[in-house]
């Protein structure tokens, strides 16, 4: 096996589908190996793209219908589709694809997902009877692999034979370990299967994903800090604190900056347990060490080096921080929101752990306090206040220096949304347009530019909510066209140079969120509503709202971005 495949299989197995995406159509560049096309395919439906894994895999298929990883991984794709469009004709599909391979190849995986979908499609007797062939194949030289214990566990169910299932799962779980690839695998498949049959709950448990944990918290106090709030002293008391909530709430996938101070202690400890860290920074990396990392001197920077080269980082704007603090409470939210998304991969709700300060909470309007206040399950919220480890000798108080900051350009956060009306008729078209322009010019919705061409246009908005609420108005004028149209819509977010001038209309916005903007019209279709990776995270904090789904990596002159597609109760 070549270390190209190896390497693809690893990252499938840990859920890093995006990036085993990339990696094989790369591979494929060069060689049209099956396994390459196998695993691009899988790939593609994990991210979220069964539809296109279907267009893709259907003609391999046809190559090689005896093979067992094909017929596998297109009877997943087909159980995706089932799963998304809750329509029994792909149920049909993937239990006779899986069927087909079972009959001629006797393969143990695609045999229990035979019978595991004929369960599903509502033909219980037959189900029973593939699982005892399946438990046949396989029982005797199950020990010490996890998939063929899983897949007894799961054949155990589908006999209704509970303590044998329950013995499988256990063994099964102990040599998963911290895989949580191979941990979420299982629990979706037996939270899809619970649907139709009855699952116990101690297994379901048993396979339960790790919790997903966004942080946020305080830098160790700046040396010209008059007034103690984090000082180095109590690191080792915030360390434990922040180690014993990891413990408590199983959290072993963190979403966090990497300032020095609580941050570093978090991805640590997160790493310290196994865990998997998702880095995010504002702006530039020199920046960022120059402001949230070296004043805290050479042993901080030393670590956030170590940790940076080892874990994922997401750039807010590679751009440099020009003294624009509204960046760090927009990265708060990204962080926040992307914590979100991943949860709910897992059919599951994430936690906010905090290292702030309840007296600086209480003083302090914005920013972080705002962060906290829109986080969505505010029963899972924890936080540890640094203010009950400060005594007074934890810090000598100095006086407080002003420190300067660089001339600010004016360059805001704004939510982007990008209207391509190309395929609307004519009629339909100066409807909308005359319903945008009465809320535009009126100033009925808020807006920071605005600018309208013939194909197009691109609006910006201060809040999240301003505009969802244009999208509205625009969605809204089409529905009541005479006929069925739709624009392309494309949304992002992030800082943006604007123009000087006095009036948002016609007023040209530049930077990198202009620029993914416009690159995601290129790709979208009518009638969809796309979404940057961090303007669905500012949305993931009002899930009830909208529902967001991964559709994707975008590839841009400034790297990789995922894509999602959103919709609401009232678009």
């Amino acid at each position: 096996m070549s270390a190209t495949i190896e390497h693809l299989e690893s990252l499938i197995s840990h859920g890093r589908y995006i990036e085993a995406r990339i990696n094989a159509e790369e591979a494929l560049k060069t060689s049209q190996d099956l396994r390459y096309k196998q695993l691009y395919a899988l790939a593609v439906s994990k991210s979220g793209m069964p539809e296109t894994a279907l267009a893709f895999l259907e003609p391999v298929y046809s190559q090689f219908p005896d093979d067992p990883e094909s017929a596998g991984i297109l009877g997943s794709i087909y159980k995706e589709l089932f799963k998304k469009n809750q329509s029994n004709s792909f149920a049909i599909k993937s239990r006779d694809t899986y069927f087909r391979n079972f009959s001629l190849t006797k393969s143990y995986y695609t045999g229990i997902n035979a019978a595991a979908m004929t369960a599903m499609a509502g033909q219980a007797s037959r189900s029973r009877e593939l699982a005892t062939e399946v438990i046949a194949l396989i029982e005797s030289n199950a020990a010490n692999d996890f998939w063929k214990l899983a897949t007894l566990g799961e054949a155990y169910i589908l006999t209704k034979n509970r303590a044998k299932s329950t013995e499988y799962f256990v063994e099964a779980r102990k040599l998963a370990g911290n895989d949580w690839g191979k941990v979420t695998s299982v629990y979706n498949q037996l939270w899809l299967l619970n649907n139709f049959i009855p699952v116990s709950g101690e297994v379901m448990k048993m396979f339960n994903p790790p919790m997903v944990m966004a942080f946020i918290g305080h830098m160790i106090d700046h040396p010209n800090r008059s007034t103690p709030r984090f000082p180095a002293a109590i690191e080792p008391q915030i360390k434990n604190a922040i180690l014993n909530s990891l413990r408590a709430s199983n959290a072993r996938i963190g979403y966090c900056s990497l300032a020095c101070g609580g941050d570093i202690l978090f991805a640590e400890s997160m790493e310290e347990l196994g865990g998997e860290v998702n880095i995010f920074l504002p702006f530039s990396e020199v920046d960022f060490i120059e402001q949230s990392v070296a004043f805290a001197g050479e042993e901080w920077i030393n670590r956030y080096t170590r940790l940076i080269k080892k874990f994922p980082v997401t750039y807010i704007t590679n751009e440099s921080y020009a003294g624009l603090d509204d960046l760090f409470s927009f990265q708060n939210k990204v962080i926040c929101g992307s914590a979100v998304l991943r949860s709910a991969s897992h059919h599951a709700d994430p936690t906010l752990l905090t290292v702030l300060s309840a007296v600086d909470l209480k003083r302090k309007q914005g920013g972080t306090r705002d962060t906290i206040a829109v986080w969505p399950y505010p029963k899972n919220y924890i936080n540890i206040n640094p203010d009950n480890f400060v005594t007074n000798q934890s810090a000598p108080p100095s006086e407080t220096q002003s420190q300067s900051k660089p001339e600010r350009p004016d360059r805001p956060v704004l939510f982007l949304v990008q209207v391509n009306f190309e395929s609307v008729p004519a009629m339909a078209l100066t409807r909308l347009l005359k319903d945008v322009d009465s809320k535009i010019f009126d100033e009925s919705i808020t807006f920071r530019s605005y600018k309208a061409s013939e194909s197009s246009l691109l609006a910006g908005f201060d809040m999240e909510s301003s505009a969802m609420e244009f999208i509205e108005l625009v969605t809204d004028s089409l529905k009541g066209s005479s006929a069925q149209v739709s624009a392309k819509i494309s949304l992002s977010a992030g800082p943006v140079f604007m123009e000087a001038k006095n009036s948002p209309i016609n007023k040209t916005v530049t930077g990198e969120s202009v620029a993914l903007v416009k690159r995601m019209d290129s790709l979208a279709v009518p009638g969809t509503i796309l979404a940057s990776d961090h303007f669905a995270a500012v949305l993931a904090l009002e899930s009830k709202k909208y529902t967001i789904e991964y559709c994707g990596v975008l590839t841009s002159e400034n790297g990789n971005r995922n894509v999602y597609t959103v919709k609401g109760n009232t678009l």
